[in-house]
């Protein structure tokens, strides 16, 4: 079936088709509303260096590595990792990044958490970030404060706003699917209508009686007592007696074989 023809099956079948489509909205819509919306909340940290000349961080192996880019790296791989992302789980942060700058131009950690609500976004983000800073402290423990590469707040979080996203993807994939289905439906419910339109023509069409086997009861002609013709007789007789003689010739023949057999034994 080509697309024209599925076209014209779905203008025949509108009145169907349509009441799909909208009992596919419905349940769309109630999709829509029973997913939860979700709320994210970002805040942009900066790793600088040490308030003092370079030449005198010598013990601080963080600055050896000489670009802070290099660092927030580290803490963000530190950070994304199943071992970190299992601890938070625990203490109920399951939705959460912790990215560098895309351009790589500033040596920037992105922290961004998503929650079910404004305010566990808000706190959970803050909750991060502070562990961020303490972990790059961390790295650099048993050297001297004054030489620690440390994680500046650009940009806390001061609310969380609303994301739809994800909401909006599992809406317009349920919409998809439901839209596809009402299709199949529709095919379905023609398939089943046409069977339906046939089944008595068929009915009809068996019950009627074959040309080559005649009624021999409705064309064979009657007296007025009800009494069958003798030329009625006869031609039934003609009918059926061709059939009588070919088993009497076949058993005829069948019985001189065996008496000649006889005799010849």
């Amino acid at each position: 079936m080509d697309f024209l023809q599925s076209l014209a099956l779905l203008g025949r079948r509108w009145v169907f088709f349509v009441a799909a489509l909208l009992l596919a909205a419905i349940v769309t819509a109630g999709i829509f509303y029973t997913v939860k919306p979700q709320y994210q909340a970002t805040s942009d940290l900066l790793v600088v260096p040490p308030a003092i000349p370079t030449t005198q961080t010598a013990g601080n192996f963080v600055n050896d590595y000489g670009n802070l880019n290099t660092v927030a790296s580290i803490v963000s791989y530190r950070e994304n990792s199943q071992q970190v992302a299992t601890q938070l789980k625990a203490i109920g942060i399951d939705n959460y990044a912790v990215t560098t700058d895309p351009t790589g131009a500033v040596p920037e950690l992105i922290v961004t958490v998503t929650a079910s609500s404004p305010l566990l976004a808000f706190s959970q983000d803050k909750w991060l970030t502070q562990d961020v800073g303490s972990y790059l402290l961390h790295m650099q423990s048993g050297a001297n404060p004054d030489t620690f590469v440390s994680a500046r707040l650009l940009a806390g979080a001061a609310r969380a706003t609303r994301d739809d996203k994800s909401r909006i993807r599992v809406v317009v994939a349920a919409g998809v699917v439901l839209v596809f289905l009402a299709v199949s439906l529709t095919f379905l419910y023609d398939s089943l209508m046409r069977r339906r339109k046939q089944s008595p023509e068929r009915e009809r069409k068996a019950s009627e009686p074959r040309l080559d086997e005649p009624n021999l009861e409705s064309e064979t002609p009657r007296t007025a007592d009800g009494r069958v013709s003798n030329r009625a007789a006869a031609q039934y007789g003609r009918r059926t007696g061709t059939e009588s003689v070919s088993r009497s010739v076949a058993s005829s023949g069948l019985a001189s074989t065996s008496a000649y057999l006889r005799e010849d034994s």
